[in-house]
């Protein structure tokens, strides 16, 4: 009552009449006040602060030293030159049917690739498959597995996926498992690790003899808290570099069952303490292995066909079918060559009119694809086939950045010109997706 006396002898409404008007209208205009200050505060401490980036910082202290530091006298399992990372890829494949190995097409893009781009001296397939099922898959497999199988280099090695950490914790998932599985492998023989959906565009020879013992790419995101990150999903290293030594022995130590632990979040931690170390650690751009996220847009924006866009026959980058040249690399090269020259080449063809599509992305500064691709039922606007007919269409980013290897693979007769003719009748499907577009 004292406020609305107020408020009429003074002559000005400072309230409207309704709710906030009255007996306690003062008092409610002051918890209003309140609650849009600590909603605002809540926002900016504790919202903004959730969209930070934050990289997860492990307690390693209590590892054993010589266990991750004095690997001076440890003998890798393979021979090597002390500066120089091997050139053998590595490859994690577990079987979810005991009695059957079988590779899909886009394997057999990350295989192939890996063979031509890098020209291994070997590349191994760590599988708990028995080594009669992968014999048997070399001549009784389906297609795109018979072609792996056959590739030069194609090494078979057993192992036993792990069942729990040695602290004991169960690990229950296949990946986790696989991830467990690589790091092994990659310590004991050095080389290059690749995950099935990483797709090689280019040599990295001159990577493994950059002097680091450890190779190693950030990841592109597009939410603030996902930046600062490690690619797990492509690394280089020598046999018993420090990162892998202590990677693998704190990965026992605080291994606890979530997706990221033990792999991203402490492969980030640790590359971020090794850096000190000279040549210890070389850490690339995250383009260089990782140019798109694994977020649902950038899967959108790499693998979803523009229908629109005329598709490529395919015959027409091909000589004659009775005379096939065989290909070079210098031909497959995205970005056309590692000279000076050969780049601005590149940059004057892109920049002319109707050379480039304007969806197109530029892979010129990446060595590998890591191509997530968990999302793909879900975009709308086609069929969802990641197969040899949506690569020769080349309507996607990702079927003009694998292309090349694809066209090798026919003019060496690895895809016969048969098959070839006869996806090209057949187009990309335009369907529904299953969720969002």
């Amino acid at each position: 009552m004292r406020y609305t006396r107020y408020r009429d002898r003074v002559g000005l409404q400072l309230l409207p009449k309704g709710w906030l008007s009255g007996r306690y209208g003062l008092g409610a205009l002051i918890a209003l006040t309140l609650f849009s200050c600590l909603t605002l505060g809540f926002y900016y401490v504790y919202l903004r602060a959730a969209n930070r980036p934050h990289i997860p910082v492990f307690p390693l202290g209590r590892l054993s030293l010589n266990d991750v530091c004095d690997n001076s006298n440890k003998t890798p399992s393979t021979p090597y030159e002390n500066d120089i990372i091997p050139n053998f890829v590595h490859y994690v494949w577990l079987l979810r049917d005991p009695a059957i190995f079988s590779l899909n097409f886009p394997t057999f893009l990350s295989m192939y690739s890996a063979h031509v781009y890098f020209r291994p001296e070997r590349i191994y397939i760590h599988t708990d498959a028995s080594e009669s099922v992968f014999n048997r898959a070399k001549v009784a497999g389906d297609l795109w597995t018979r072609r792996v199988l056959a590739l030069p280099g194609i090494t078979y090695h057993h192992v036993q996926a792990p069942p729990s950490t040695a602290k004991g914790v169960a690990i229950k998932l296949m990946e986790h498992k696989a991830d467990f599985l690589r790091i092994e492998a990659l310590r004991d023989s050095g080389g290059i690790y690749l995950d099935t959906d990483a797709v090689p565009l280019r040599d990295v020879s001159h990577l493994r003899k950059s002097g680091f013992a450890a190779v190693v790419g950030g990841v592109v995101a597009l939410a603030a808290q996902h930046t600062g990150f490690m690619n797990n999903g492509v690394l280089m290293s020598r046999p018993r570099s420090k990162l892998l030594d202590i990677w693998l022995a704190a990965s026992h130590e605080v291994f606890d069952g979530q997706w990221e632990t033990a792999s991203i979040h402490l492969l980030t931690d640790l590359v971020y303490r090794l850096v000190a170390i000279p040549g210890e650690v070389l850490v690339l751009h995250p383009r260089a292995f990782a140019p798109i996220s694994w977020e649902f847009e950038d899967q959108k924006r790499l693998f979803k066909p523009h229908l629109g866009t005329t598709p490529t026959d395919a015959l027409q980058w091909l000589p004659d079918g009775a005379q096939r040249k065989k290909a070079t690399l210098t031909e497959m090269e995205n970005g056309n060559g590692t000279t000076c020259r050969d780049m601005m080449a590149y940059l004057r063809e892109r920049e002319e009119d109707g050379k480039v599509e304007k969806w197109e992305m530029d892979f010129s500064s990446t060595y590998v694809l890591h191509a997530f691709d968990g999302d793909i039922p879900r975009m709308s606007g086609w069929d969802h086939e990641v197969n040899l007919r949506y690569v020769l269409a080349r309507q996607s980013n990702y079927a003009r950045a694998v292309f090349p290897a694809v066209l090798h693979a026919i003019k060496e007769g690895v895809i016969p010109l048969e098959e070839v003719q006869e996806q090209r009748e057949s187009k990309v499907i335009d369907k529904e997706a299953k969720g969002r577009s």
